[in-house]
């Protein structure tokens, strides 16, 4: 609230306010706000109160110094000539302020024998004429340092008229440096006709020629000349309006130019030859007056993009009783050249200007002592200020630069510049006071205005009655709604119309956040709508017997076309119960549907169509609305009437769900009557389309296609038989054909190779309705092949019993097994027993033994008859015989081929036992690196040797654990028989006896590694020291109550119990060794000595121990064994790899 609230100490110092036309403002208070319409005169700027408007006209002093006193002053195209007292010149270009030319005349007179009068510069600012009070004149072009004489030139020139046409000859380049024909006015009343060439030329002056024209009847000075060129009517030839002023006269001429004029020169002499006749007096207009100058000003708009062409000029003409002013149209219209013609008086009757200057919406006129803006448009003083002239400093005149749009005042000592800032800001305010509503809106610049404009527009067009105009201005207004609504309702039908159309506007103009507002209207908009349409309706009714009514149909198809468009646009501002209630309670059937369809409301429009049965209308509409719920809900009815269009549908819907379709599926399976047995079945239809194209995999949608294939197949047979009392159909006809063709190609499991249906169902149907094929078919699937080939004979159908036994041939094949010969065997018995004694075809039985080479000649005897003659099937006996017989040879041959092989492995084994390896005596242990033939040791065909007990070490640690289990198993019992004395001990064990081989090693001290292949839950010496048998260390060890409580039954608690030491004297034990010598790898004794059961039981103990320790190479096998091992085991420390 106090953000509104202006507050202000004084008005703004040296502000006056009737200075600027501006109404009397308050300086504190609540500011209006702009978008309300208040009680604001057309005049009243809407500006806030309070706050001071910056003046539109500004003038200010250049800071330039002058060389001299200024006689006079022009510009054009952004370039300032100034003639000054000491006859030179000066040029400035105001794009470039620092780069000033200066320009002396080129005379053979003294200075005191010249002086410069007056500057004529043309619009391109590339030609100036300078004229002088003796009448020597000078051209300067653009670009020269020095003015040239124009020596035909001798007169006073008071004006000149340049030729502002466009250049359309090819010469344009030439003419560039020309001014072509131009017009000029002397002090001797004279209209002279030139052409100035900028070329330089030796034999030639710049002023080609110098025609005379016209000399006015009074002989007065000609103060301003202008002249416009343009096409005749029928586009011929070329004519020119020419505009004359003195000080009391304005003269108008017309006529045609020469045509030869614009390349010879003297265009204007056809036109002036008229006027010098007796009976050629130009018309003129006379308006008296006391001045000692009068001025002729143009004001040309700008062009726009829409429109590049000058259509008209405003004028002004400076005279002694006001500014003739008016509008000069091109081409001219009629005869009178001048349009709206009219006098503007000056601001005091008692001083008269000395120059004027037109803006586009006012006259600048300048006194002697004080400048001022008049506007054009109501003739109001807008601005006046006081000169500020120094002493003995004298005010000359106003001159403008119109491309540039700057304005200039220049005395005799300075030059000032007026800015003109935002000309038209009030131009809208008196445009509407003169009611021109289209100018008032063009240059509303706020929309404060723009309301009050359309507000005062909408009441004018009221009051005219124009409703239509007047609701479209009211919309874009600032007047209230309510005031607006009530106007047009108090009109009754007559205003129902414009209040219409002022409720479209206003919705159209509403913000996308005002939600409430656009809905309220587009709903009153909807009532207008119905109210209207069913009001022609009802006209329609009545009058339509006895008047042409066909205007009135017209009206109310457009009303419903404008009605379905607002639907279209305005459906989001509507709410759907409102606008439903307001259609039926109107009655408008098409209305209701035509909406819901627009707001996507299919379910009603479906439902109307289906109450009124229009099944097609149903369908069509379900295929252009994309909810596929619909579809779940108004197929089911749909199915009944329309099977074939529904479906089609469905399958033009991938997204449905065939699931949620069973309702619907299941409709035409109950109407499905005998009496159309040709008619396919659509549910079908439609289910094969989702098994075998869209590839289905859900057992329902197969279960379901099988169902109906089989009911349905079932009722075209016999459709008045019930599954219990129909006969077995042996013969399948054409009604199973769907069914078997679904069997036999309907998808399966790619992963266990079963069909998606439920097979023992699908038995269980087709056994209801005595589908007995179909049944054949999923015994085969089931793999129930006795079955498939017993119901196959059953319905006496022997090639399908046939195939049924191939296909059980070809699964077992297909399985990568040879399969059960037995079954197969007994699936062709079964055909041959049926042929044999059903058929009685013995023929036929005999072909049966090409089939297969599972069933004999010898196999189908036992099913003939006792009583048969042989020489049917004699020649099968012959062939039966001679293939035993080749079988028996066969077989002999393999025995002998085998018994040869076994004597040649015998003789290997034996010489196997023969081997032998040469070691050195230097030979080291590959494990411990000690010498090999200190003790028992193995040597491998790699060359690889190794103590006894380190082997053991080495082998128990990549021993899987069942291999571990045998090992312990094996030692235990190989050490009892030791214990027991079964066999003898190896003498090696024994501490005491004497032995070529040292006793066990001692303990080593802690500067030598210890071995870590002996367990340490075993240790050899006993308390006092002893050193102990390793048998008896290992029998202790292996005791139940001695077993240490850590020690478990896998991995490396199986490890723990091994020693190797006393497995490796175990294993020894009893093997004549000479002193140095080890146990060769495969080595054995040729001499054969009777052992008793306990050593040969022993031997075989032995013998598996070593196959299960010397089976390979632990070294070359443990580098397989050991890739996951890591290098370093868990807990040591190793610094080879620092750095």
């Amino acid at each position: 609230m106090f953000d509104e609230y202006v507050e202000h100490a004084s008005a703004p110092p040296n502000r006056s306010q009737a200075n600027y036309g501006l109404p009397n403002i308050q300086y504190e208070g609540f500011e209006p706000n702009p978008f309300e319409e208040g009680p604001m005169s057309p005049n009243d700027s809407s500006f806030p109160a309070g706050i001071s408007q910056s003046p539109i006209f500004e003038l200010g002093r250049v800071q330039y110094t002058l060389p001299a006193p200024l006689v006079h002053m022009d510009s054009s195209s952004y370039i300032l000539t100034m003639a000054f007292s000491n006859n030179t010149l000066r040029q400035l270009n105001l794009r470039q302020p620092d780069a000033v030319a200066s320009i002396t005349l080129t005379t053979k007179k003294s200075p005191t024998e010249l002086t410069i009068y007056r500057t004529f510069m043309d619009p391109t600012g590339k030609h100036t004429i300078i004229t002088t009070e003796q009448g020597d004149n000078f051209y300067l072009y653009d670009g020269w340092t020095k003015a040239r004489p124009l020596a035909k030139f001798r007169m006073v020139i008071e004006s000149v008229a340049w030729n502002e046409s466009p250049v359309q000859s090819s010469s344009a380049i030439n003419k560039a440096a020309s001014t072509r024909e131009i017009l000029i006015g002397a002090r001797n009343g004279t209209v002279y006709e030139s052409v100035i060439d900028a070329h330089d030329d030796f034999f030639k002056s710049q002023d080609r020629y110098l025609n005379p024209l016209f000399t006015l009847p009074d002989k007065q000075p000609i103060y301003g000349v202008k002249f416009e060129t343009y096409s005749s009517p029928d586009s011929k030839s070329r004519r020119a309006a020419v505009l004359i002023t003195t000080a009391t006269r304005i003269y108008e001429f017309q006529g045609p130019l020469d045509k030869k004029g614009e390349d010879s020169g003297k265009s204007f002499e056809p036109l002036f030859e008229q006027y010098r006749a007796p009976s050629g007096t130009p018309k003129f207009i006379d308006i008296p007056g006391n001045l000692a100058r009068s001025e002729l000003r143009f004001y040309t708009p700008a062009p726009t993009l829409k429109d590049s062409t000058v259509t008209s000029r405003q004028l002004g003409w400076l005279t002694g009783s006001g500014a003739y002013r008016g509008a000069v149209p091109l081409p001219p219209t009629s005869d009178n050249l001048i349009d709206s013609a009219s006098l503007l008086h000056y601001p005091s009757s008692s001083d008269v200007p000395i120059s004027m200057v037109l803006s586009e919406f006012h006259f600048i006129f300048l006194f002697r002592d004080r400048i001022c803006a008049v506007s054009s448009l109501d003739e109001r003083l807008v601005w006046e200020e006081n000169l500020p002239l120094k002493p003995n400093e004298t005010a000359l005149g106003l001159t403008s630069d119109p491309k540039s749009g700057t304005y200039w005042l220049f005395t005799d000592a300075a030059l000032f510049e007026l800015v003109v800032k935002d000309e038209d800001r009030d131009v809208w305010s008196v445009y509407l006071k003169q009611d021109s509503y289209d100018l008032a809106l063009k240059y509303s610049k706020t929309a404060p205005h723009r309301a009050q404009v359309y507000s005062a527009y909408g009441k004018h067009q009221f009051d005219q009655g124009n409703y239509i105009a007047a609701a479209q201005s009211y919309a874009q207004s600032a007047t209230s709604f309510e005031h607006v609504a009530l106007a047009f309702l108090d009109l009754g039908e007559q205003g129902r119309d414009g209040l219409r159309s002022y409720l479209y506007a206003r919705l159209e103009r509403c913000g996308k956040g005002e939600l409430t507002q656009r809905m309220l209207l587009a709903t009153w908009l909807v009532e207008f709508y119905l109210s209207k349409i069913n009001t022609l309706d009802d006209i329609i009714a009545s009058e339509g017997a006895s008047h042409d009514v066909e205007n009135l149909k017209a009206e109310q198809a457009l009303l419903e076309d404008e009605l379905r468009a607002f639907f279209d646009t305005y459906k989001a501002n509507l709410d759907k119960k409102t606008v439903y209630d307001m259609i039926l309670n109107h009655g408008r059937e098409d209305v209701f549907l035509y909406y819901a369809t627009v707001v996507g409301d299919f379910e009603k429009v479906l439902e109307h169509h289906i109450m009124d049965e229009a099944w097609l209308k149903a369908v069509d509409l379900l295929n252009r609305q994309p909810n596929v719920d619909l579809y779940y809900r108004f197929s089911p009815v749909l199915m009944q009437h329309i099977p074939k269009e529904i479906v089609d549908s469905w399958l033009r819907q991938p997204a449905l769900d065939p699931i949620k379709l069973i309702p619907a599926l299941l409709q035409q399976q109950n109407q499905f009557t005998p009496q159309s047995p040709l008619s396919s079945n659509q549910a079908i239809r439609y289910l094969q389309h989702v098994v075998f194209t869209a590839r289905s995999t859900s057992p329902t949608v197969h279960n379901l296609l099988l169902t109906l294939l089989v009911t349905s197949s079932a009722k075209r047979d016999n459709p008045t038989t019930t599954p219990a009392t129909a006969e077995p159909n042996s013969i399948p006809g054409e009604s199973d054909l769907p069914l078997l063709r679904f069997l036999s190609t309907a998808p399966v499991d790619p992963i266990n190779a079963r069909p998606y249906y439920d097979l023992d169902y699908a038995l269980r149907l087709c056994k209801q309705h005595n589908r007995l094929q179909a049944c054949v078919h999923i015994y085969a699937k089931m793999a129930m092949w006795e079955e498939s080939v017993d119901l196959a004979l059953e319905m006496g159908d022997l090639d399908l019993a046939k195939v049924n036994c191939e296909r059980a041939t070809e699964d077992a094949t297909t399985a990568g097994a040879s399969g059960d010969e037995g079954l197969r065997k007994r699936l062709w018995l079964k055909v041959a027993k049926f042929v044999v004694q059903e058929q009685n075809d013995i023929k036929t039985a005999m072909k049966l033994l090409d089939n297969t080479p599972l069933v004999k000649i010898e196999d189908i005897l036992p099913f003939f008859p006792d009583f048969v003659v042989i020489d049917d099937f004699k020649e099968e006996i012959c062939n039966a015989l001679e293939g035993y017989s080749a079988h028996i040879d066969g077989l002999k041959a393999e025995m002998d081929e085998a018994t040869k092989s076994a004597e040649a492995i015998k003789n290997d084994i034996k010489n196997l036992q023969n081997r032998f390896v040469t070691l050195e005596s230097t030979e080291k242990c590959s494990i411990c690196g000690l010498n090999l033939l200190t003790r028992q040791f193995y040597v491998f065909p790699c060359q690889h040797c190794f103590h006894a007990d380190c082997l053991i070490g080495q082998v128990k640690e990549y021993l899987p654990a069942p291999a571990l289990r045998r090992l312990i198993a094996l030692q235990n019992a190989l050490v009892q028989m030791q214990l027991t004395g079964l066999v003898p001990g190896n003498p090696a064990a024994a501490p005491a006896a004497p032995t070529n081989r040292p006793a066990t090693p001692p303990i080593r001290s802690n500067s030598q590694p210890q071995r870590t292949l002996l367990s340490s839950a075993f240790n050899p010496l006993d308390p006092a020291g002893m050193l102990i048998n390793p048998a008896v260390r290992l029998a202790s060890a292996l005791n139940p109550m001695n077993m240490p409580k850590n020690l478990g039954a896998a991995g490396d608690r199986l490890r723990d119990l091994i020693v190797p030491d006393a497995l490796a004297n175990a294993i020894g034990a009893g093997v004549s060794n000479l002193p140095g010598m080890g146990l060769l790898w495969g080595a054995g004794n040729d001499k054969q000595v009777k052992k008793t059961d306990a050593e040969a039981k022993a031997e075989k103990i032995r013998d598996e121990l070593d196959e299960l320790l010397a089976a390979s190479c632990p070294l070359c096998e443990g580098v397989v064994v050991g890739l996951d091992k890591p290098f370093i085991a868990p807990g040591e420390v190793d610094d080879s790899w620092a750095l």
